[in-house]
């Protein structure tokens, strides 16, 4: 079994709930990105600029699952990273073997409709934006030890199911390149002028 698996997608792709039934079957630790707490929640006149802010809060997520893992936890589950931090896992984590799941929707209308009707208190409701960076997601390069697994045609039993019989076999790859990948194909959030950072 990886010592690190990360459930990523687009929102609305169902990264929450396939995170939580992992973490049940697994009895492993979960953390998803929005629990690490941000210095501006904390202490509102930190002056701090949301990237700074969005940077720390990642490298403590690694810290933290790197302290897991240093008191012999395995299969430590991570979810709700940005698009963007997924080039960053093969570097943060180059001798720590992991395991990237990504889940993906080939119907426009399910993200829609999961994105508009969920009840979990998640307040993002920018379809649009989750559908564009699920066409990126679809269509980019993998990345080492990366799956796609598509969500909008099967249960969540049977997606787990699937990455449970995977993480029986996968073989960890440790090379990685980042040349071969171009940052452009890993969309970012939106700033309050519409452009990612």
């Amino acid at each position: 079994m990886p010592e690190l698996i990360v459930v990523h997608g687009s929102p609305g792709n169902g990264k929450s709930t396939i995170s939580r039934e992992l973490h049940k079957r697994l009895k492993t630790p979960w953390f998803e990105f929005g629990w690490i707490p941000e210095f501006t929640s904390l202490n509102p006149y930190t002056q701090i600029s949301p990237k700074e802010e969005e940077q720390i809060s990642f490298e403590n997520l690694v810290c933290v699952c790197k302290n897991y893992i240093k008191h012999g936890f395995e299969s430590i589950i991570i979810s709700d990273l940005n698009d963007i931090r997924m080039l960053d896992i093969p570097i943060y984590f180059k001798w720590i073997p992991f395991v990237i799941f990504t889940l993906y929707s080939e119907n426009d209308e399910i993200i829609k409709k999961r994105i508009m009707d969920r009840n979990n208190g998640n307040l993002f409701k920018n379809f649009e934006q989750s559908i564009h960076t699920n066409k990126l997601i679809v269509n980019r390069k993998l990345l080492p030890n990366e799956y796609r697994i598509r969500s909008d045609e099967q249960t969540v039993d049977e997606i787990t199911n699937k990455i449970v019989q995977i993480l029986k076999s996968h073989q960890f790859e440790s090379s990685f390149n980042p040349n071969e990948y171009d940052s452009i194909d890993y969309y970012s959030y939106f700033n309050e002028n519409g452009t990612y950072f």
